[in-house]
């Protein structure tokens, strides 16, 4: 996309006199977002360290400012979703992949957002009727995504049209409540948020049912999918309980999770990847590589890398990753059908 108020969204502008237009629409975003559109252009220029005669070089107006920030935002998000719909994965993928580009994009960009979500009643109508046809598109774009996705067997949904607007009205709010001082980066909340969003959507089916399992011919090879868990004491306590093992606590006193509830983790990614419950792992190669405790989040990532359609069998590499998104496992497992076990195939 060409030039843009939003981090690490654009190319750097080509001229000088773009790249100031930028700043000024940086700094009015900073300025609206505190002081709301009684913010004058004196302020406006004070934050700068400009004069207003500077500001009004480049811009007719406050309203001018404002319209610009709001263009700008909704040229950011139909460009996004235009991206991600050219990649020609599968309904689920490409839903997962506009959510996580659109949070991302409000956590880096808070004063931004903040202008977007509370100034909208201070464009003027003519201003204002444009940019409502821009949002209009973008919802009408993820509603038919969601309906293509139900056409298909991945999503459960019966109207698409609350269903996105329930969605975003669920990513938008992040603007209010996001600190960049958090305990989580803008990725892992982007990550979580997708991924909690895309499950509420997903078509579960019915275990062994023949008519619920997905082809292996619709699985393409590069698909994605990701599954998270905290561990928590009691998790650790009933694992050890049924195994017959021991706990470890370290010094620090947080017990340390067992591998093999880590590598359990395959099973529910496999059946969020296969669009099956119960899927079967007929092998599987699981590598630690840093230490898990209590309290940790850990997100495992699948991605289809092969697939045998006369055995009704995928290979899938795997990584584990804490809520720092630092690698604590990688592996990979061939997985199965139940239908498969059972006698049948689609």
């Amino acid at each position: 996309m060409g030039e843009s108020i939003f981090k690490n969204q654009s190319r750097d502008p080509h001229s000088a006199e773009e790249r100031r237009k930028q700043q000024i629409l940086e700094t009015a975003a900073l300025v609206f977002a505190r002081l709301g559109y009684a913010a004058s252009i004196d302020q406006i220029a004070e934050e700068m360290g400009v004069t207003k005669g500077h500001i009004y070089y480049y811009f007719n107006s406050k309203q001018d400012i404002l319209f610009q920030i709001f263009r700008q935002a909704m040229d950011l998000f139909l460009a996004q979703i235009s991206s991600v719909n050219i990649l020609g994965l599968p309904p689920d993928q490409r839903l997962k992949g506009i959510f996580k580009k659109h949070i991302s994009a409000i956590c880096e960009n808070r004063a931004i957002m903040t202008v977007f979500m509370d100034l909208r009643r201070d464009l003027l109508p003519d201003h204002w009727s444009e940019i409502a046809n821009s949002r209009n598109e973008y919802e009408e774009l993820l509603q038919e995504l969601i309906l293509e996705g139900a056409k298909k067997g991945y999503f459960d949904v019966e109207n698409e049209k609350v269903i996105s607007y329930t969605l975003l009205g669920a990513i938008n709010w992040v603007y209010v409540w996001y600190q960049e001082s958090g305990e989580h980066s803008v990725e892992a909340v982007a990550e979580m948020m997708s991924d909690y969003l895309l499950r509420g959507l997903k078509k579960w089916p019915t275990p062994g049912s023949a008519q619920s399992c997905r082809a292996i011919s619709e699985i393409r090879i590069g698909e994605t999918a990701s599954f998270n868990k905290t561990f928590t004491a009691n998790d650790i306590q009933i694992f050890t309980g049924i195994t017959g093992g021991c706990n470890t606590v370290y010094p620090a006193g947080r017990q340390l999770v067992q591998n093999q509830m880590i590598a359990a983790l395959i099973s529910p990614v496999a059946d969020l990847l296969i669009q099956q419950v119960g899927t079967m792992v007929r092998e599987s190669v699981f590598t630690a590589e840093s230490p898990v405790f209590e309290g940790d989040r850990v997100t495992v990532k699948a991605e289809v890398v092969s697939k045998d359609e006369q055995r009704n069998r995928v290979s899938i590499s795997l990584g584990w990753f804490n809520q720092d998104d630092l690698p604590v496992a990688s592996g990979r497992a061939v997985v199965e059908h139940p239908a498969q076990a059972a006698g049948y195939k689609k």
